[in-house]
Parts: C-alpha cells; sequence; structure tokens
C-alpha cells in the first residue's frame, strides 16, 4: 500500500506524531509526506501528482479545511482524523461562541462537510464515534476507532532519586475547561493541612492565569506549584518524579467523550493515576485495576489522593497493569497498524 499522508498539519503533534513514528515500522506500507504548511505553500500540480500515484490520502488531525480542499483534486480515497468536533469544543467546552450564533452554526458545518467528504473518519474513542454519529449526523459505517495511544519510546519509566520529601501529586496540560483544572485546585486547597502532599501542575494555556492567581493570591496555597512549560523532551522525565498523576476533571460533553494523551502518558510511566469518572476512559481503563476514578468533585480528588499516599500496594498496582495495559494494546505500533487495517479495509471497498 502506497500512504499519502497530506495536509496543512503539526507533524510533531502527538496524536499525529504517534501514528508518523508506528508506520516507521510497516516496511510493506510505503509513506509519503506532503505538509504544506501554509495555504500559499501548496501546490495543485504536486498533490495531483502524489495523490495520483497513492493508493489511499491520510489527513492528519484538525485537517477539516483540508479534506474539503483535497476532496475536489483527487478521487482516492481519503482517511480522516478530526481529533475533535469543532463545534462541540468551541461552542460546548471553551464556550467562546453563543450555541445559536452564525459562528455556531459555521462551525458545525466545518465538520458536517469535512467528515461527509472523507471517505473514512477515525475517531479516538466509541463514544466520540456516538457524538459523531448523533450529532454530527455522519453515516456510522464511515466512523471507525482508532484510540490515540502513546509512543512509548518517548515516554517511559525512569529511576530517579527522590530530592524531596513529599508525595508528589502530578499533572501537565494547556489548562483548557475540559481538564478540570479548577477542581484540581480546590483539591489541593482541601488537602494543605497534609503538610506531606505537594501538587504540581505544569504547562500553561487557556486558564492558567486565572487557576494560578487564584491558588497563589486568593488562597496563599503552599502545596500547590505551577513550573511553567516544560518542552517535550524533558516532560518524560519531569512526570516521572510524580508519585501519583492527576486527569481530566472537567464537566463537559468533550470530557466525557475523550481520552486525553496525559492519561495514555501517565500509564506509559508506569504511574497510579486519578481521573474522573467518563464513558471515554472507561473504554480503555478499568477503575481500582488500572485507574483510580472519581465524580471529579474537588473533594473525591483529595480523598483518592489521601488514599493512594496511604496504600503503598494499590499505587503499585494500578501502576504496573496500567503499564502492561499500554505497552500491549496501545503503543505507536499498535496504533499504526490499526489505521493501516482501517485504510486497507477502505482501499478493499
Amino acid at each position: 500500500m502506497k500512504l499519502l499522508i497530506a495536509g496543512q498539519y503539526e507533524p510533531d503533534y502527538n496524536r499525529s506524531k504517534i501514528i508518523f513514528d508506528g508506520l516507521k515500522r510497516f516496511p510493506e506500507v510505503e509513506v509519503v509526506y506532503y505538509n504544506y504548511t501554509s495555504s500559499r505553500n501548496f501546490s495543485r500540480k504536486k498533490f495531483k501528482e502524489l495523490a495520483a500515484a497513492a493508493d489511499v490520502i491520510f489527513i492528519p488531525s484538525f485537517g477539516h479545511r483540508d479534506v474539503v480542499k483535497l476532496r475536489y483534486l483527487t478521487k482516492k480515497p481519503i482517511v480522516f482524523d478530526p481529533l475533535i468536533s469543532r463545534y462541540l469544543s468551541k461552542v460546548f467546552d471553551y464556550k467562546t461562541i453563543s450555541p445559536y450564533s452564525v459562528r455556531a452554526l459555521k462551525n458545525y458545518l466545518k465538520d458536517k462537510l469535512s467528515m461527509s467528504m472523507a471517505d473514512r473518519v477515525v475517531c479516538d474513542t466509541q463514544a466520540h464515534l456516538e457524538y459523531y454519529k448523533t450529532v454530527i449526523g455522519i453515516r456510522e459505517e464511515k466512523l471507525s476507532v482508532l484510540p490515540v495511544g502513546v509512543n512509548t519510546a518517548e515516554y517511559f519509566p525512569l529511576t530517579l532519586p527522590k530530592t524531596e520529601p513529599f508525595f508528589e501529586v502530578g499533572f501537565y496540560g494547556s489548562f483548557i475547561p475540559l481538564q478540570g483544572c479548577f477542581a484540581i485546585l480546590e483539591a489541593a486547597r482541601l488537602l494543605q493541612a497534609e503538610t506531606a502532599i505537594r501538587f504540581h501542575l505544569i504547562g500553561d494555556g487557556f486558564e492558567f492565569e486565572k487557576v494560578k492567581a487564584k491558588a497563589l493570591q486568593q488562597y496563599k496555597l503552599t502545596n500547590i506549584h505551577f513550573p511553567g512549560w516544560v518542552q517535550a523532551s524533558a516532560l518524560n522525565t519531569a512526570m516521572n518524579r510524580f508519585d501519583c498523576c492527576l486527569g481530566i476533571f472537567g464537566e463537559s460533553k468533550k470530557a466525557d467523550i475523550v481520552i486525553p494523551n496525559k492519561v495514555y502518558h501517565y500509564a506509559a510511566l508506569k504511574k497510579p493515576i486519578i481521573s474522573r469518572r467518563t464513558r471515554g476512559i472507561q473504554e480503555v481503563f478499568t477503575d481500582g485495576q488500572d485507574i483510580l476514578l472519581v465524580d471529579g468533585s474537588p473533594a473525591s480528588i483529595a480523598a483518592a489522593v489521601k488514599q493512594l499516599k496511604n496504600d503503598e500496594a494499590l499505587r503499585n498496582k494500578l501502576a504496573r497493569n496500567a503499564f502492561e495495559l499500554i505497552n500491549r494494546n496501545y503503543n505507536q505500533e499498535v496504533i499504526a497498524g490499526k489505521l493501516v487495517a482501517i485504510c486497507q479495509e477502505v482501499l478493499n471497498g
């Protein structure tokens, strides 16, 4: 099979990089990349030449506009990985657009048109697939599940010396609503008398300044730290210093149907994980076996942190089982293999 990966995409974006790295394990698949970075750099002639020689075209994450643009230039089958619904993200997660506005309709149509024009749409969870089917109106036979997974060559356990006498509770992210960082903050506030517990919230982004100001200026907490953004090359080491890791605690529809990168990463690092009980996460992880699931309230997060701090056997069990699950079923080679199978299925009609 000759696979053309085309679009205006970021090659180092986690979801895409996992697929690209995994495809290197499949010598029988010839992969050609056409990343035109901007509309000004796009060549209709070059794309049509590459598409003519390809069997299947794969358009990576967020390429809604690319699908519409490229569909008119080729009849070759297109497999599209939207990763997100623009409508769901902007209207109901970030809440930056009114549900009844023209902009909301435009974002809905961007989802609808791009997914309808692709021959196959891959979804990171079954719950996300159901959303595309019922809300966006995409036929079920056009939808396939392709989990995000993790590159286990980049995220793996390290044995690091303990430099601080604390139980380190860690999180990393871009402080977007689905991550529920305010719930984490309130959990830290509930645990401020537990002087042996310390929170580390790595990253920055959408709600970062608000969360940080509330923690340090309003509550004056001393048990929560904000190291800021950590380069991807240093993230594995930074997370390996955590004693337990926090997933997502947002209450939006989007939070309920996705499994974020960080949860896969924590598992690959062999760390015990606490996260909100969601449909998406329960597709892969099992409460009490390889993850500790809570209702997402600050009190439930705080209670779970205390439980893990005081129960080393449970920490080890969750970490070991999650690590084995990820390395067996969700590494980069497995994920790329699933994409190859989807492309072959589309090619075979």
